[in-house]
């Protein structure tokens, strides 16, 4: 198997209409597509779901260019999912890096001072502020670190020319 790159990211919360909330309007994602109702057992889902009979509120958020594929999805574009349950309130919470499972995820960003201080001053809090992350010869990374509302940690990262 050779990747092309990472399809999405499913992101499990609490609140579908805060976290709708902060991602597109916070984030500048844009909702390709939502479905009010998913039926997990038609798409036989069960075995990847805490309880086996769920429904749940789903969107699908793009960042970047859209295409004429399925809710404008491309090797190029950045998609995020949010998978809320319906019914009962799913269990659980975001984790740390030094905890089994998928800790964060990254999003490539231009002037990361600048939307620091933009999330900062909307409410968004940050586990960790704008710094040095990687330095090579090419170049290096600066990074900061931003919770969403279920605490689910979020990278942005901007390249630093050599």
């Amino acid at each position: 198997m050779k990747p092309k790159s990472v399809s999405h990211v499913a992101l499990g919360v609490r609140d579908f209409d805060r976290s709708l909330h902060f991602y597109r309007d916070l984030l500048g994602f844009e909702v390709a597509h939502e479905v009010a109702e998913f039926e997990g057992n038609k798409y036989r889902l069960g075995a990847i779901s805490e309880r086996e009979d769920r429904k749940f509120r789903v969107a699908v958020l793009r960042y970047g260019k859209g295409t004429p594929t399925p809710y404008g999805m491309s090797e190029e574009a950045c998609v995020i999912s949010l998978v809320a349950p319906l019914g009962l309130p799913p269990t659980g919470s975001g984790i740390k890096v030094d905890q089994i499972g998928i800790s964060h995820f990254g999003i490539w960003v231009k002037g990361l001072d600048a939307i620091y201080e933009e999330l900062k001053s909307k409410g968004v809090t940050f586990a960790v502020p704008p710094q040095p992350a990687a330095q090579t010869e090419a170049g290096g990374i600066r990074s900061a670190f931003a919770q969403d509302p279920d605490g689910i940690l979020i990278e942005f990262q901007e390249m630093v020319p050599a």
